[in-house]
This record gives C-alpha cells, sequence and structure tokens, in this order.
C-alpha cells in the first residue's frame, strides 16, 4: 500500500508542474465534461502521445480526483485484485473523490468490472487507452452503454497554430495578406513535422522515440509479435503506402509473410491509430470487402520522419483524410470508369490536387466530380480559391482551418 501511495502522491506531483511549466491549449474539441453530468465513463482514445492525458486532466482542473497512471514502471505486473489498493489509497490521501481519471488502465487485465463497479456506486469516470480494442468484448458487456467513447488525434493544423502563437486576423472567412503568408508558411512546416505535442515542445528528433513507442508498446507486445525488427519494417512500409491503396496479398509476398500475419499486423496498426484506413464505397457488398483499402498516417510527421517523403500532393491529401475523421466522417473513396474520387462522404465528395491555379488541375479531378452526384462537390488545392458550376474550389489551409467540425 505504500508503495502505490508513492506512485500517487508523484503522479500528481508531476500533473502539477505539468500545468504550471508547460505550455497548455485549449482544444478542439466537444464540451466532454457534459458526458461525466451523470454516472458515466468518458473513454478518451487515440494514438500514443496526443494528448490524451492532459486533455482529462483539462476536464476535471478545479475538482478533487483520484488519478493514476498504469503506464509507470512501478506498476507494472499490477493485478485486477490490487486495483482496490488503488482505490483505498486514493481515498486516504484526496479524501472523497467524485471523479476517477485512469490512465492507459488497459494495462491491468479485467479491469472492467472494477471501473464498472465504480461507476454503479455513483463515480465519475474518464479512462485513456491507446488502443481502439479498449471498449471491445467485457467492457461493452459491463458496462451496456454506459459509456461515451471520444477518439483524440496530435495538433490539427488550427491548434498547432494556437501552440505556436501564431495570431490570425480575419474578418469572418476573409483573412488579412499578411496573416495568410503567416498561415502558408506555417502550414508548410506542419506538414513537415506535424501535431505530437512533445515534438513541438522538445525536438523535432522527438518524432522517432514515439514511434518506438507505439509500435512497441501497442503493438508488439499486445500480439507478442517475436520477430520485432520485421514488424518494424512492415509497419515502415505501410505508412510508406500513406494516401494510396495498399494490398496486402502484395505485401505478404514481398515481406514473405503469410497472409494471416500480414492482416494480423496491420490490424495492430489500425487498432494502435498509427493508421486510419479508408473503403471502396460501393453497393455491393462483396465488392467492398474484397476491394484495397486506402491508408492513411495519423500524424504528417511520421510521414516525413519515418517514411522520408515530402510529396505535397500525398501529404495534403492525408490532412483531409484527418480533418474528416476529426470530424467523425467515416472514410470512403469512389472508383469509375477512368476516374477515382478521393473521399465520397455522406454528403461530399472530394478531390485533392497540388496546384495554385485553374490551369494546374487536371481534368480527370473535375471529370470525376462531373459523373457522381453530391450535395457538395468540392476540390482541395494548394492555393486556388474560386467555385465554377456547382464545383468549390478550396486552398488546403481554408479548408484545414474552417471550424464547422
Amino acid at each position: 500500500m505504500s508503495e502505490i501511495k508513492q506512485v500517487l502522491v508523484d503522479q500528481r506531483a508531476r500533473l502539477e508542474r505539468k500545468f504550471e511549466n508547460e505550455r497548455i491549449i485549449e482544444r478542439d474539441v466537444p464540451n466532454l465534461k457534459k458526458y461525466l453530468s451523470h454516472p458515466n465513463v468518458l473513454a478518451i482514445l487515440g494514438v500514443r502521445r496526443s494528448g490524451k492525458s492532459t486533455l482529462a486532466e483539462m476536464l476535471l482542473r478545479g475538482e478533487n480526483f483520484g488519478y493514476i497512471n498504469f503506464d509507470d514502471d512501478r506498476l507494472a505486473g499490477i493485478k485486477v485484485e490490487d486495483l482496490h489498493k488503488v482505490e483505498k489509497a486514493i481515498y486516504e490521501l484526496f479524501g472523497e473523490v467524485e471523479y476517477f481519471l485512469f490512465d492507459e488502465i488497459q494495462n491491468v487485465e479485467g479491469w472492467e468490472l472494477f471501473v464498472n463497479r465504480l461507476r454503479e456506486e455513483g463515480k465519475r469516470i474518464i479512462i485513456t487507452g491507446s488502443n481502439s480494442k479498449l471498449l471491445s468484448g467485457e467492457l461493452a458487456t459491463a458496462l451496456t452503454g454506459r459509456h461515451i467513447n471520444f477518439t483524440l488525434f496530435p495538433f490539427s493544423f488550427s491548434e498547432y497554430l494556437r501552440f505556436k502563437g501564431v495570431k490570425i486576423e480575419r474578418i469572418k472567412d476573409t483573412f488579412t495578406t499578411p496573416s495568410e503568408g503567416v498561415i502558408k508558411r506555417e502550414l508548410e512546416n506542419y506538414m513537415r513535422v506535424g501535431g505530437f505535442p512533445e515534438v513541438l515542445k522538445i525536438s523535432e528528433d522527438f518524432i522517432f522515440s514515439i514511434f518506438s513507442d507505439i509500435v512497441y508498446k501497442d503493438v508488439v507486445q499486445r500480439l507478442r509479435i517475436k520477430r520485432i525488427e520485421l514488424f518494424k519494417a512492415f509497419a515502415v512500409n505501410v505508412i510508406k503506402y500513406y494516401s494510396n491503396e495498399i494490398s496486402l496479398s502484395k505485401l505478404s509476398k514481398t515481406l514473405k509473410l503469410s497472409n494471416n500475419t500480414v492482416e494480423e499486423w496491420f490490424n495492430g496498426l489500425v487498432n494502435a491509430y498509427v493508421i486510419i484506413t479508408s473503403e471502396r464505397f460501393t453497393n455491393k457488398p462483396r465488392e467492398g470487402i474484397t476491394s484495397p483499402k486506402k491508408v492513411y498516417v495519423v500524424d504528417p510527421g511520421f510521414i516525413s520522419s519515418i517514411a522520408l517523403d515530402s510529396s505535397k500532393g500525398r501529404i495534403m491529401e492525408n490532412l483531409v483524410a484527418l480533418k474528416l475523421s476529426r470530424m467523425g466522417e467515416n472514410l470512403f473513396y469512389f472508383k469509375g470508369d477512368n476516374y477515382e474520387i478521393d473521399f465520397f462522404t455522406r454528403d461530399k465528395a472530394i478531390q485533392v490536387t497540388y496546384a495554385s491555379g485553374k490551369d494546374e488541375i487536371p481534368k480527370r479531378e473535375i471529370e470525376g466530380l462531373n459523373k457522381v452526384k453530391a450535395r457538395d462537390k468540392i476540390v482541395i488545392t494548394w492555393d486556388y480559391e474560386d467555385k465554377i458550376r456547382e464545383i468549390n474550389f478550396i486552398p488546403i489551409w481554408k479548408f484545414l482551418l474552417d471550424s464547422n467540425d
């Protein structure tokens, strides 16, 4: 019990120092605390180091809450039967708390029933996790709908600007000329370094540490992968497919791995939020299942540093995919005869092209939009803006800064 108390005290002290000494910004998220207005569980999920813990702590500032981070090496090997000791230690140190914050609690096997008991006793609970399987299986059964999950990404472009202290001047949708110049310059930098908070606070080189942590803690350990170096090569290969279709069968032949292994490893990267997939839009279920998926990467920093790529058109498409995902859209692409639509959502058809003028836009992008039915038809460009008939041409920086999430 004394060891657990020491961990709790040390972790609370680190938390307070972080809010005193580090630059903390408001995130572009909905009012998540409303989901705790009744005894409930809020699960903040997302890729490791995206700021989940900080967001959770911001929600509970001013409240008396119990906090423990299970990613602490001193808690390695803690069993579910020890969680009552954690609960008792929290009460002894912080009194009769109403809120609990459990960071990376999925490290404790069988934790779900413990959390459910606290909820049934009237406690309001936030849990964080870096694996999308966190709310599957026993938790979904134990809570029977009494939980809300929210996925947090690394900084968006607007959050990146806020963190950098960049002040933007605009009246409605019109930006001043100096602001527009600053935005474009910062976008170039954002496309290179990405939005992981620690990368922006510490060093661009920190991206490699983040990638290694994710690969090892959130995929290798979970899937008990023994061929670690081969898996790292696989992960880098998958990232290099960003903004493109990927064939897992071809990848299995290239790496001389079984189809089952490749599928398991690929799903491991999806569940760890390293990659997001887009499926082919079709009215034929079998065709949708068998068609290749398109791959997008959770942060542009991985593209430039891990994939060693700087293709602006493809990175732009990746940024659009992340923006749509933040808005809660399921990603689909559409393929017709001799044309493709990059994103086909509930009411939008979107093409992405690296173009600064009308004459630079490939004809196939326009022809594809003319062949599909959609309420909004959009071409995301680098720096060309116009509306021609029913098609809106929007610069990527304006699209990313649109606050209609």
